[in-house]
């Protein structure tokens, strides 16, 4: 047989939890075997041991069935009831695969509250984003790093513009090399014009859009001299190669706010090409500082749940770097334990090995001084093991759905 441990920390005064198993099977005592059956499964009750733990003892089987949305166990407290699904590996890394004969599982419950176990276990991509097939993660270079890679494709609805210089290699100053920030703000606004495509074709109709050309085109991003998207091109155009914000990026073309850095070029680009839309005052960008464990988890989740799209800086604060964020991962007490990245520098390794999504492993840092830092960890092999890139802000971009009603209502 196979035993489930399940160690309880937190508060877990008035909390029930049940253990979900097939309960129907054949043991063969000669051969020292067990088949299960093809029955229902059941809800069982866990034994509770001295050290106040549970432990369940359940046939050997597939992990399969428990990783959907009824789960392997069931937590039910005064206010409500989650479940918590089966988790993709055992406590020493291994994938968990089968609950195997002759061996046990243990799982740790943080059961801070209901709330947070509702994310446990999950992988939570942002709005309007279709999650790829397992197998299209790809470990591309297993000598030296375990970062797995992700192809960009139409159908994903995630986007990948990339500076078409990274860094100034020549020793002058590059066309884009600083312009990360634009490069972060484009990808944005890609995936806010699609996720209102049916508003946008409206107003395009109507003749009110007077901006680029927003249609994202895959086959320039392959190749070091053409730009994939016009909506980059036009920060290019409109500003100086220098650093700046996602928030105020994504502001300026949305609403015609002008960004505080940097200088913008002659003649002056005011944008704000849906400006028409939204109330003076009203920005649908923001960033969010301060990023300890529990204001990186809230943020995130707040944008997973209200369809909003992320962005966000990485390493020191005087010496960020913009990127985006596409999805997340989620560990057993439903905190982020993973992120899905796109990288605008990397247009050299797209066009060589065709990723554009990189998947890093979150850390959360506690400082002497007490409070927490959260950052990612590169994924290379001889990486230190207390190394780590910290996250400085993160962006949210809302989608703005009650104004585009209220426009096309009104009209």
């Amino acid at each position: 047989m196979h035993r489930l441990k399940i160690k309880l920390e937190g508060t877990t005064s008035n909390v029930t939890i049940l253990a979900r198993s097939k309960t129907a099977g054949n043991i063969d005592l000669l051969k020292g075997t067990t088949t299960v059956a093809d029955g229902d499964f059941q809800w069982i009750t866990p034994a509770t041991n001295a050290d106040g733990n549970l432990e369940v003892i359940i046939f050997p089987q597939t992990v399969a069935p428990y990783r959907t949305e009824e789960g392997l166990l069931k937590i039910t407290t005064e206010e409500k009831e989650v479940r918590y699904l089966a988790p993709e590996t055992m406590e020493d890394g291994n994938p968990l695969v089968e609950f195997e004969t002759g061996k046990e599982t243990s799982i740790r419950l943080q059961l801070k509250d209901a709330g947070n176990l509702e994310w446990a276990n999950k992988t939570m991509w942002v709005y309007g984003i279709q999650a790829p097939e397992e197998s299209a993660w790809r470990r591309l270079f297993p000598t030296i790093n375990y970062t797995l890679y992700l192809s960009w494709k139409e159908e994903y609805g995630w986007y990948d513009v990339n500076k078409r210089n990274p860094s100034d290699l020549a020793g002058g100053i590059a066309e884009d090399d600083q312009m990360c920030w634009a490069a972060a703000s484009s990808n944005l606004l890609h995936w806010w014009i699609d996720r209102n495509k049916n508003y946008i074709e409206q107003y395009v109709a109507q003749g009110k859009y007077l901006g680029p050309d927003y249609q994202y085109n895959a086959a320039n991003a392959k190749t070091e001299d053409k730009q994939e998207s016009q909506i980059f091109q036009a920060y290019l155009n409109s500003f100086i190669n220098r650093a700046g914000y996602i928030d105020e990026g994504v502001n300026w073309f949305i609403h015609g706010i002008k960004p505080s850095a940097p200088t913008m070029t002659n003649p002056i680009n005011n944008a704000g090409y849906f400006k028409d839309i939204f109330p003076d005052g009203v920005k649908l960008c923001k960033n969010i500082a301060g990023l300890g464990k529990e204001t990186f988890n809230n943020t995130i989740k707040d944008a997973l749940l209200n369809k909003k799209g992320i962005g966000i800086n990485i390493g020191p604060v005087r010496k960020s770097h913009a990127i985006n964020v596409w999805g997340v991962e989620f560990d057993e007490n439903g905190d982020i334990s993973y992120i899905y990245l796109s990288d605008n520098n990397d247009r050299d390794q797209y066009i060589f090995w065709g990723y554009g999504c990189t998947r890093h492993k979150i850390v959360y840092v506690t400082m002497p001084e007490g409070g927490t830092i959260t950052g990612y960890k590169s994924g290379e092999l001889d990486e230190p093991e207390d190394s780590y890139i910290p996250f400085n802000r993160l962006v949210t971009l809302d989608l703005g759905t009650e104004y585009f009603e209220a426009y096309f209502n009104n009209k």
